[in-house]
Formats: C-alpha cells, structure tokens, sequence
C-alpha cells in the first residue's frame, strides 16, 4: 500500500512531458521558497533549495528518475501489470530530460 501511495505522490513523472515538466517547475519554486525562509530565519539553506545557487531541483531530474521513479514504478509493474502505461510514462519522461538537459534553465 506504501508503494502505491508513493507512487502516487510523485505520479508527475508518469505524466505528459508538457505536465510533468510544469510540476518539476511548481515543486522546484516551492523548494526555493523553503530555501527562502531557511535563509531569512539565518538557518543553512536545505539542499536544492538554494535560488543563489546554479540549478535547483530540476537539475537533479536525472538523478531522482534513476534512483528514485524508474525503480519504484518497475516494482509496481512487477506487482500490477496494468501498470506498465505509468513505468511507460517514467521511461518517456526520464528520456526526454535525458536528451533536454538545457530545458532545466526553461521555466
């Protein structure tokens, strides 16, 4: 049940390029203004969540795709094989920020 909970937490990444690239957006801002507040209470700013700093959450897609999406969406496909459209999804997702990495400087 976990797993499918998370699975819909970060189901962005199955979406649409178009839609899923606007939530890598939404939640990068969100985590900049984390990093904001951080910053104004004289704390150390989080990781990622530094705006000063070049990139942010969207330079990490990669990364977050690799350890993170691609796994836990194949584990859900082992266990759901009416799955496979969202792993399908991931995958198509993964690839084009793969081939696009100057889309991360794109809001």
């Amino acid at each position: 049940m976990q797993m499918v909970l998370k699975c819909a937490d970060i189901g962005h990444l199955a979406a649409p390029p178009r839609t899923h690239r606007r939530w890598a957006f939404q939640l990068e801002e969100e985590f900049f203004r984390q990093g904001d507040k951080e910053r104004a209470c004289g704390m150390p700013v989080s990781p990622l969540m530094d705006r000063s700093t070049q990139g942010g959450m969207t330079r990490s897609q990669l990364g977050f795709f690799s350890i993170v999406g691609i796994p836990l969406f194949k584990a859900m496909v082992d266990l759901f094989e009416d799955a496979k459209p969202m792993l399908d999804g991931v995958l198509a997702n993964y690839a084009h920020w793969e081939n696009n990495t100057d889309l991360a400087d794109l809001p």
